[in-house]
C-alpha cells in the first residue's frame, strides 16, 4: 500500500479519502467492528445508537466539501434547552430572538454583544484551522486572534453574563482555559446532526464516510488491530497487526490517541514526550443509550423541543425517536425526571470512561484524546510536532492534534494533506 491509516473513526476516514483522492492505494484499521470510532454507531435493541458523539457542532463544513461529502446538518430550533432553576432558556438560531428570550432574565443586550464576540472570535480561529497549529506569538501579533490565548474563558464570560449563564456555553472545568476553547465549542452555525440520503443522525455522518471511503478504493478492514508501527533507522516503514502480518507503506497517518500511538504502537519515544504523556489524567463523563417500545415522551417544558440539545443539571441529552442518549452524572431514576415512559425500555447501555479507554484505545481525556487546556491546544501532542513525528513518513490527525477534539476533521485533512506535501 502507498498509505495506512490507523483508525476507521471520522479523522481517519477523512485522511484515507484525502489521499485516495490524490490516487494513493490506502489501507484503513481499525479494532472495532463499526466505522466512525467514536462518532460511530452499533446496535441496541433493534435501533442502531452513537457510541460517543451524538451531535455535529465543531467541524467547519468546508471539512465537508473538500472531500466530496453529501452530509447536510440539521440544527434545531431552538439549537439548544438549558435548565436554569427549573426554568427552560432557548438557544434559538434567529439572533433576535435570542435577545427576546434573554430580555427575560435582564440579558438581551448583552447576550447580542457576547454572541458577536463569539462569532468574531471563531472566525478568527478558523484561519487557523487548516495547516499546522500556530504559536502564541503568532496569535498575540494578529489583532483579531489574539484574545484566543490572551484571554480565559472565564475572563471573556464574565464580561458580558452572569455566572449562572457559563455551563450554557463551556463545560465549567474548562472555564479557566484560553478563550480559544469557547469560541471553538460555540460555532457560528451551531450544533446540529448529520443527515445523508434521507437518514439522521450520528451514524448518518460514519455511513456517509465510509461509503465515500469505499467508492475511492479504500480498503476498510474493521475489527483489524495494528500491534505495532514498523520504521527502520527514523523512516516509517509500515505496520504489524495483530495476526503478525506485515502490511508495507511509505505513509502511516495515525489517528488513535497519540497517547496509544507514541507509548503502545512505536519504540523510542523521547523520555520527555513519554513523560509528558504518561502524567495525562484519565477523565471523562458516562453515556447512557436508552432504547424505548414507543416514541420518547418528555415531561411538561421539554416536549415542545424533542429536537433539541437539552443541556441538564446531570449533563445533556438528545432524542431521536425511540432513543434516548445522555451523556454525564446520571442514572435511569434521574432520568425518569425528564423522561415520561422510561418504565418502556427495551434496551439500554452504559458506557463508562473505561469502557471508552479499553474500546478505543483512548488512554487519558478520551473524547478528546489529550485534554482542551493550554499546555496542550496548540502544542497537541507536543510543541513543535504538529501533524508531523520524528519518523519520517508516521503523521498523526487524530483529535489529539490540532486544531482540538470532538467531531471536527481538520485533523485528519490537515495530516493527509502534510502528507501528500512530503512525498
Amino acid at each position: 500500500m502507498d498509505a495506512v491509516v490507523i483508525g476507521a473513526g471520522h479523522n481517519g476516514l477523512i485522511a484515507a479519502i484525502r489521499l485516495a483522492e490524490a490516487g494513493l492505494s490506502v489501507a484503513v484499521f481499525d479494532k472495532v467492528l463499526w466505522p466512525g470510532g467514536m462518532a460511530g454507531y452499533h446496535a441496541l435493541g433493534g435501533a442502531e445508537v452513537g457510541v460517543g458523539a451524538y451531535a455535529v457542532g465543531v467541524m467547519p463544513r468546508e471539512v465537508l466539501t473538500r472531500i466530496g461529502l453529501d452530509v447536510e446538518v440539521e440544527v434545531p430550533d431552538p439549537i439548544a434547552v438549558y435548565e436554569l432553576d427549573g426554568q427552560y432558556v432557548k438557544w434559538w438560531r434567529d439572533p433576535a430572538k435570542r435577545v427576546e428570550e434573554f430580555k427575560e432574565w435582564g440579558l438581551g443586550d448583552e447576550i447580542a454583544a457576547f454572541w458577536d464576540k463569539l462569532i468574531s472570535l471563531n472566525k478568527a480561529a478558523r484561519r487557523y484551522f487548516f495547516g499546522e497549529p500556530p504559536t502564541e506569538e503568532k496569535l498575540a501579533d494578529d489583532p483579531e486572534a489574539r484574545e484566543l490565548f490572551g484571554r480565559t474563558a472565564r475572563d471573556l464570560m464574565s464580561q458580558y453574563l452572569p455566572r449562572e449563564f457559563w455551563p450554557m456555553f463551556l463545560y465549567e472545568h474548562l472555564w479557566d482555559e484560553p478563550a480559544y476553547v469557547l469560541a471553538y465549542f460555540n460555532p457560528p452555525e451551531g450544533w446540529g446532526r448529520p443527515v445523508w440520503r434521507g437518514e439522521r443522525g450520528i451514524q448518518a455522518l460514519a455511513k456517509a464516510l465510509y461509503w465515500r471511503a469505499l467508492s475511492l478504493g479504500v480498503d476498510v478492514k474493521l475489527g483489524v488491530s495494528v500491534k505495532r508501527i514498523v520504521a527502520e533507522r527514523g523512516v516509517v516503514k509500515g505496520v504489524e497487526l495483530d495476526s503478525g502480518k506485515i502490511v508495507e507503506a511509505k505513509i502511516v497517518v495515525s489517528t488513535a490517541s497519540p497517547v496509544h500511538t507514541l507509548l503502545d504502537l512505536v519504540e523510542g519515544v523521547d523520555d520527555e514526550v513519554r513523560r509528558r504523556l504518561e502524567g495525562i489524567p484519565t477523565a471523562g463523563p458516562y453515556r447512557l443509550n436508552l432504547v424505548l417500545t414507543e416514541p420518547v415522551k418528555l415531561r411538561a417544558g421539554l416536549a415542545p423541543y424533542k429536537d433539541s440539545i437539552f443541556q441538564l443539571p446531570f449533563g445533556e441529552m438528545v432524542i431521536e425517536g425511540n432513543v434516548v442518549s445522555a451523556v454525564g452524572d446520571l442514572d435511569l431514576h434521574l432520568l425518569e425526571t425528564y423522561v415520561e415512559n422510561v418504565g418502556k425500555a427495551r434496551a439500554f447501555e452504559v458506557w463508562t470512561p473505561a469502557d471508552y479507554q479499553r474500546v478505543f484505545n483512548a488512554r487519558g481525556a478520551y473524547v478528546n484524546h489529550l485534554p482542551l487546556t493550554r499546555e496542550f491546544l496548540l502544542c497537541r501532542p507536543v510543541c513543535g510536532w504538529g501533524h508531523r513525528t520524528p519518523i519520517k513518513g508516521l503523521y498523526l490527525g487524530g483529535a489529539g492534534t490540532w486544531p482540538g477534539g470532538q467531531i471536527n476533521g481538520a485533523p485528519g485533512l490537515n495530516a493527509a494533506e502534510l502528507a501528500l506535501r512530503d512525498l
